[in-house]
């Protein structure tokens, strides 16, 4: 379910009087008469869309409540009937707003009335435990906030549908990446998030991270900050690091052995001689001249490969690709620690899980920065060369909540 009321209302931050209430400056009354009645239609035109989809799924659930083996299911659904009830009322109230004969104080309390409706429906996402109504119930808020107009409640509004969202990506059992991309993009229209916050990628198949090892990720270029969940990041390229060259075989300055350390004397008088026959079966004469004389030279200290070892006759091993490096700027803006670790597609930023366990290496304390320098591996985790492998096991959701900065 993603949230279309928060770009809609982002949208209406390049009007010009929303520039310049978000920049501080002073406001035309008229011009924002104007604005004012496009959060109207926002408010109404977005939810009515959901409003028609919903009355469907009323009606579905009207029509399976008839039958007894559905009874249960229709039960389920009471409190997002509930919860839709509740939305259609603020609606409902937004809607009288724009008609001319009501006084200023008659319009303050019809959107005093629509944000408590938002408000109860909020309260029953809450109870159901699902972020995302929880999500469009703030936005709506956050609506009602914009038309008084209340820059520093609209914010504060936005911002714990965010963080709402932004904890379900990270800690939760479900990925609303398009849900959360949408209030993002209102957080950061609105200044609740700085301009560098990332978009988060959103992944290829349901159910996956974007990346492996990370639940939320977002891109990066090198040398350009970028902010995601309380993380800023900046990744600058180094050289390659150059692998040794091979250590070159050493001679061997013995000569092969012809005879073992250890020569095993006969005895002289063993015990059950046997004595050979004088008449054999089949009598081989030895022969004379061996067509390939097989001669022990012993085993040689360093053996060296062969063409057919290598892959290609006579040539030489390819030496290993140059690995490469990048140097981490990190700096932790949450109240909780973070581990910094590398793989072949990002940066990864893990949290501490529910355990509060983290990896023992590049740690950064809370409202700190740190640099670390780290190398990239040579084979990514969805590389053709991994997939090929008879034990691969495709990545699933990852337990532990952890951020991605993909690489380019």
């Amino acid at each position: 379910m993603a949230i279309e009321l928060a770009v809609a209302l982002g949208v209406l931050a390049a009007r010009t009087a929303v520039a310049q209430l978000i920049q501080g400056q002073a406001m035309d009354n008229a011009a924002w008469a104007g604005v004012a009645t496009q959060v109207v239609d926002v408010l109404v035109s977005t939810s009515t869309r959901q409003e028609s989809g919903f009355q469907q799924l009323g009606q579905g659930v009207a029509e399976l409540g008839r039958r007894v083996d559905e009874v249960g299911k229709a039960v389920g659904e009471i409190p997002a009937r509930e919860f839709e009830e509740y939305m259609a009322a603020g609606r409902r109230y937004v809607r009288d707003l724009p008609d001319v004969w009501r006084s200023e104080r008659d319009r303050r309390e019809l959107i005093r009335d629509a944000r408590r409706e938002f408000v109860h429906a909020f309260g029953i996402a809450d109870h159901m435990k699902s972020p995302e109504r929880q999500a469009v119930a703030d936005v709506a808020i956050a609506g009602c906030w914009l038309w008084v107009p209340s820059l520093p409640d609209v914010k504060k509004t936005i911002g714990a549908a965010r963080q709402i969202l932004e904890r379900e990506m990270l800690y939760g059992t479900t990925m609303p990446t398009k849900s959360y991309a949408d209030v993002l993009y209102l957080c950061k229209r609105y200044g609740e998030q700085l301009a560098i916050a990332g978009k988060p990628i959103l992944p290829a198949t349901q159910g996956r991270p974007p990346t492996g090892g990370a639940r939320l990720a977002v891109r990066v270029k090198y040398g350009d900050p970028v902010v995601c969940a309380g993380v800023e990041m900046r990744v600058e390229e180094l050289p390659p690091l150059a692998e040794a060259p091979p250590r070159p075989a050493r001679p061997n300055p013995l000569p092969p052995a012809r005879f073992p350390r250890s020569p095993q004397t006969p005895p002289l008088f063993p015990r059950n001689p046997q004595t050979p026959p004088l008449f054999p079966r089949n009598r081989q004469p030895p022969g004379r001249f061996q067509r390939n004389p097989q001669r022990f030279t012993g085993f040689p200290l360093n053996p060296q490969p062969s063409a057919w070892d290598l892959g290609t006759p006579g040539a030489p091993p390819a030496p290993p690709p140059p690995r490469k490096r990048v140097r981490v700027r990190v700096r932790n803006n949450r109240a909780e620690w973070i581990a910094v670790s590398m793989t072949a597609d990002a940066v990864i930023v893990q949290l501490p899980g529910a355990g509060n366990t983290l990896p023992t290496e590049n740690r950064v304390k809370p409202r700190t920065a740190k640099t670390f320098d780290l190398t990239r591996p040579r084979t990514a985790l969805g590389s053709p060369a991994v997939a090929a492998s008879r034990f691969l096991v495709l990545p699933s959701l990852p337990s532990l909540p952890t951020i991605g900065f993909v690489l380019p």
